[in-house]
């Protein structure tokens, strides 16, 4: 009887530990989150938060004369390129990897007033300003140890 008892019990504890090993409430996911939030990211909500709706745009800094323009590849940018020229703006660089063209807008027109303009345009998907990005660190030349 006390050997039954024995086995019954040693049988009951492994399996109780192997549904303690291999079992969670929390999925593989959340697992991964709980781990990168414990390097507490700033841009990955802590588990049970709900996301923010819009990323915080306060401090950010716009070119005051250049535009991101994407358009439709099936259109193409030839519209977009004749609405540059009309509009006396001038292309400083053409996207190869995506349908873009940044451009540099006349000083005597504001950045609002050709968005605008340049959302009307054949093709065009969408308009944005070009962001200013500073580094939080100068960085500086690398110093050499004899």
């Amino acid at each position: 009887m006390m050997n039954r008892l024995s086995a019954y019990l040693s049988a009951s504890f492994a399996a109780v530990m192997l549904v303690l090993a291999g079992c969670s409430t929390m999925s593989r996911t959340e697992k991964q989150l709980a781990r990168v939030d414990s390097f507490e990211a700033p841009d990955i909500p802590a588990m049970g938060q709900i996301p923010p709706s819009r990323p915080d745009m306060s401090g950010l800094e716009y070119a005051k004369d250049v535009l991101i323009v994407s358009y439709d590849e099936e259109v193409g940018k030839d519209p977009l390129k004749k609405a540059i020229k009309k509009y006396d703006a001038e292309v400083i660089y053409d996207y190869r990897i995506i349908n873009a063209i940044a451009i540099r807008i006349p000083e005597s027109k504001g950045l609002d007033d050709s968005i605008k303009y340049f959302e009307k345009v054949k093709g065009v998907l969408q308009v944005s300003k070009d962001r200013v990005y500073h580094l939080d660190d100068p960085v500086r030349p690398a110093v050499y140890v004899r």
